[in-house]
């Protein structure tokens, strides 16, 4: 899920993983219906955010024009037939997860098997 509209998808996804299914929330309904936390300044700009900002820079990745509420922390679930299977709930704007690891859950689901 995403808080964009279906309009926006392609200019995130489909650099990432054109195969990808989200949902477009631009209300953010379905992330306060999951329990999607919003952070505070220590999350948005501690020191572990700007690590993960100066990583991702030297990788050839930059910020973008934020699609949403700012201060919404990252969440990652993978669903296989409605069930979550996997998800990974950000403790600040730059905790991701592996995203490598996500497709081997996906592949082979184990429903509460937590993530990588």
């Amino acid at each position: 899920m995403y808080q964009g509209t279906v309009d926006q998808a392609p200019l995130f996804f489909d650099r990432l993983d054109p195969d990808a299914v989200a949902i477009a929330d631009p209300d953010a309904e379905l992330y306060r219906a999951v329990g999607v936390e919003r952070g505070g300044r220590r999350e948005m700009f501690g020191l572990p955010s700007w690590q993960a900002g100066i990583r991702a820079t030297l990788s050839g990745h930059r910020i973008g024009r934020k699609i949403g509420d700012p201060w919404t922390l990252p969440l990652v679930m993978a669903v296989v037939d409605g069930v979550v299977v996997w998800e990974h709930r950000g403790r600040h704007a730059g905790d991701h997860p592996d995203v490598d690891g996500i497709a081997l859950v996906v592949a082979d689901p184990v429903p509460g098997a937590g993530g990588p």
